[in-house]
């Protein structure tokens, strides 16, 4: 019985262990997101938040995707989906010279990962 006990109590704390790291990981990439648009695009004491806030909700839209069943195709049209929504409340938030370098910056980034799976395909 206390071999039992104590094995559940171990499964219980690996289980709590896991969906906290998970959790800290949707909050680390929203953080990282937002640090590099506060300094790519040079956002402002007021903007910070308002950008934070948008890539918190991209990160456990993208988190929740990511983690549902379905092919592919349709998760990676869900993720195209929320990164359109996540553009279009950017748009309200940023000013135009700095939405037009969020796109600039999204446009090379797209470019590099094209290149990087050229290469893994390759290699």
């Amino acid at each position: 019985m206390k071999k039992l006990l104590a094995s559940l109590f171990i499964l219980g704390v690996a289980a709590f262990s896991t969906l906290q790291a998970q959790d800290a990981g949707k909050g680390a990439m929203s953080k990282r997101m937002t640090d590099s648009m506060t300094v790519q695009l040079s956002l402002t004491a007021e903007q910070v938040p308002k950008v934070q806030a948008i890539n918190d909700d991209f990160a456990a839209k993208a988190a929740a995707i990511k983690s549902e069943g379905g092919d592919r195709m349709s998760k990676g049209k869900k993720i195209k989906a929320a990164n359109s929504e996540r553009d279009k409340a950017l748009k309200a938030v940023l000013t135009e010279a700095q939405f037009s370098e969020y796109k600039a910056h999204k446009k090379e980034n797209k470019a590099e990962m094209k290149q990087r799976f050229k290469k893994r395909k390759q290699g």
